[in-house]
Parts: structure tokens; C-alpha cells; sequence
């Protein structure tokens, strides 16, 4: 009796970011907790998504994979939040 392999299949993943425009400036926007937040490229700035802004946001499309830890980053407030919030350990 002859015996078939199959290949094995790349699960698929749920997009975590998307490339966007609010209020005409680019972006990314994405869903780390609660809330929907716009990552504004040039600044920095993190704006939390509302109601009201919904007529004026528009999504792109998925941000590569290689680009999330990035965006991760900047949600939490960028490399100078992460760096001052790590435990310095003394021994």
C-alpha cells in the first residue's frame, strides 16, 4: 500500500496592522487592546481612533509582518518608553 505525503501548511494569521490615512495624514492603524489606534509616521504621534474620526480614516492595506514589531513599539509609546520602563536589576 503506497503512502501520501501532504506538505505541511502555513497557518494562517489574523492582520495585527494596516497602512492608513486619518484626517489626510499616513499612518498605520491598529487594535492592541481596547482600542483602535492611528501611528502617525513623521511625528510619532499616537492618536486613539473614535466614532467621529471613522468618516475620515482610510484603511489601505496589511502592513507586512516584518513591520510589527515596529508598530508594537510605538503603541507602547516608542523606543525611549520601552527602554525607561525596563526593571533595572541590581545585584
Amino acid at each position: 500500500m503506497a503512502t501520501a505525503t501532504l506538505a505541511d501548511s502555513t497557518p494562517s494569521r489574523k492582520p495585527t496592522a494596516f497602512y492608513a490615512q486619518l484626517h489626510g495624514l499616513s499612518g498605520v492603524i491598529t487594535k492592541p487592546a481596547d482600542h483602535v489606534l492611528f501611528l502617525e509616521h513623521a511625528s510619532g504621534a499616537v492618536v486613539t481612533v473614535t466614532q467621529g474620526d471613522a468618516p475620515h480614516l482610510v484603511v489601505l492595506g496589511e502592513v507586512a509582518s516584518s513591520m510589527q514589531q515596529y508598530i508594537a513599539d510605538m503603541a507602547a509609546g516608542g523606543y525611549a518608553a520601552i527602554a525607561c520602563s525596563r526593571l533595572q536589576e541590581v545585584t
